[in-house]
């Protein structure tokens, strides 16, 4: 039998499953699979697996184990989500948010020679739906929606701490029956350059524009995260025009604004001109000597310990918590319990505890919660077939670890899409006949 590298489907959306098989293997040498994709800026991102083929000369990646590879587990996702930036020492941050598809190549070898070379084409939207750029008065943004007949449920996809939009997530969601608008709101063409003084005036007209849209249905649900989910908590709190909400690793609390990517001590947030009161930052000594050592020495930099020094005064804080128990919506909860950026499982217990305490606390808020993942861990910022993230090159020889591990990440993006599909379905008007067939 001639040695074969089979993979199913050549061309398909990001969130379905591939099977890879390689088929006529030599049963006394190991194969090995080869994957490399680039990334929005061009960063190269490679990871390989070796195999030993089964007794009729085959290997099937779901259901073997690689004898040695960037992962451990039977899974044919594997190759995507265990890539590497191989050019940093701790690997880099896989940015995409265009909504173009991504193309991965895989070669197979046997003892260094490669014998056949195959590429995957991953796509976000394709047919069936429509890509139209937003500009009216403030308010930029790039909508997607389905190209068939009927009105649609809409969500607002919100960015974190690095602003612009989450264009790729907002298609992928059309293309499951909504009319998703990816909301810019700072760090982008048109609107503020840093996170200052947000009006949250702003997202309301967004709002009442989506609602009114012809493709839409009247509803409006969010989807907020990191810097994006402490967002979509405190509209939901202040507005009653939301379906649901969803807040993958968000804050508890109103956080400082940021320039320049950096926290700093300004207000992110307003209403009526008014600002939000914030987080005031506590530094001590051996937390800064810490931060710079790893700095010095080019090891990995976590941020929780200047959150625990900034939350041990509940007093203090106690004026910038998002009143959670105002929202009227069902919200979901995400939050990874290795979260080295902020301490968002902390974050999500206390505001769990707020709502079971609340009397008119609705019983369909959902609180997903992953012992053993990081920041990175969910929709719209990780997709179980894209590279998992776990450290980012911050400039100046910094690195920085969001934590978790790609393997944990990744499963988590991966059962956390599904719950919020079905969260999504369950708390609009969605019907299964509605979503675009694949």
């Amino acid at each position: 039998m001639t040695l074969s590298l089979q993979i199913t489907p050549l061309d398909s959306y990001i969130d379905e499953e591939v099977m890879i098989k390689i088929t006529g293997c030599p049963t006394d040498k190991e194969v090995m699979l080869v994957a490399k994709a680039y990334d929005d800026t061009n960063k190269e991102f490679c990871s390989f697996a070796s195999f030993r083929a089964d007794q009729n000369g085959v290997v099937d990646l779901s259901i073997q184990h690689p004898v040695e590879g960037t992962y451990e587990e039977a899974d044919s996702a594997g190759l995507f989500w265990s890539m590497k930036h191989l050019q940093s020492k701790w690997d880099d941050y896989f940015e995409k948010v265009k909504a173009d598809e991504v193309k991965i190549n895989i070669d197979l070898l046997v003892e260094g020679e490669k014998h056949e070379s195959v590429t995957v084409t991953r796509h976000f939207y394709k047919e069936g739906v429509t890509r139209e750029a937003i500009q009216f008065d403030e308010v930029r943004g790039t909508l997607f929606y389905p190209e068939s007949e009927g009105r649609f449920p809409a969500v607002i996809v919100l960015s974190g701490s690095d602003g612009g939009m989450q264009e790729h997530a907002a298609a992928l969601l059309a293309t499951k029956g909504y009319v998703t608008l990816a909301l810019s709101y700072f760090a982008g063409e048109g609107v503020p350059k840093d996170l200052e003084n947000i009006r949250l005036e702003y997202f309301e007209k967004a709002t009442m524009w989506l609602k009114e849209h012809p493709k839409a249905n009247g509803e409006v649900s969010l989807i907020g995260y990191s810097r994006g989910g402490e967002l979509v908590l405190l509209l939901g709190a202040t507005y009653d025009y939301y379906t649901s909400i969803i807040a993958g690793a968000p804050s508890a609390y109103v956080t400082a604004g940021m320039k320049n990517g950096i926290f700093a001590p300004i207000p992110a947030w307003s209403l009526n001109e008014e600002n939000f009161p914030y987080i005031k930052f506590k530094y001590k000594f051996s937390t800064m000597s810490h931060l710079f050592k790893n700095w010095i020495t080019r090891n990995p930099i976590s941020y929780l310990s200047i959150w625990d020094n900034s939350l041990k005064n509940e007093e203090a804080v106690k004026e910038a918590r998002i009143q959670v128990e105002n929202i009227k919506a069902p919200v979901m909860f995400i939050a990874g319990g290795d979260d080295q950026l902020w301490p968002s499982d902390r974050y999500v217990k206390i505001m769990e505890k707020q709502l079971r305490v609340a009397s008119d606390t609705s019983p369909q808020h959902r609180f997903l919660y992953y012992k053993n993942a990081g920041h990175f861990l969910s929709f719209p910022y990780s997709f179980v077939n894209l590279p998992a993230n776990v450290f980012m090159n911050a400039g100046g020889g910094m690195t920085m670890t969001f934590g978790g591990t790609k393997a944990a990440n990744a499963a988590a993006a991966k059962e956390t899409w599904g719950e919020i599909l079905e969260f999504l379905q369950v708390n609009t008007a969605l019907k299964k006949e509605e979503t675009i067939a694949k």
